[in-house]
């Protein structure tokens, strides 16, 4: 079985779209951004196989679980939308990643446009 994350971390392509998500000045930060992308994989049920060990080259931005979650209120979202799940850092993870692919295709396919458009 696999161990839950210390650290989340964002893929580069990720990074790639949180960079242009933030110069739209509509977010605080990174982690922000990340959060939203949480929030958008989960409305648009992009919650498949939140058990995979590797979504990519974690190689862009990173944080601590204790900066992300300071209160587990996301880990108790997650094991109560997905019980089955046993990591759920892990999954915040991937939710957090495969959102902002998401995301990122929009932006590459049709321009920004306004934050309320994704949710």
């Amino acid at each position: 079985m696999l161990e839950d994350k210390v650290n989340i971390g964002l893929t580069l392509e990720s990074t790639r779209i949180a960079e242009k998500l933030e110069e739209t000045g509509n977010f605080e930060d990174k982690l922000t951004i990340a959060k939203f992308a949480l929030a958008y994989a989960i409305k648009n049920n992009l919650d498949t196989n939140l058990t995979e060990d590797k979504i990519g080259d974690i190689g862009g931005t990173k944080w601590n679980i204790g900066s992300v979650d300071t209160d587990q209120y996301l880990r108790n979202v997650i094991i109560s939308l997905y019980p089955e799940v046993k990591t759920p850092y892990r999954a915040i993870e991937i939710l957090m990643n495969k959102g902002l692919t998401s995301i990122g295709e929009i932006i590459d396919n049709e321009g920004i446009g306004k934050i309320s458009d994704y949710m």
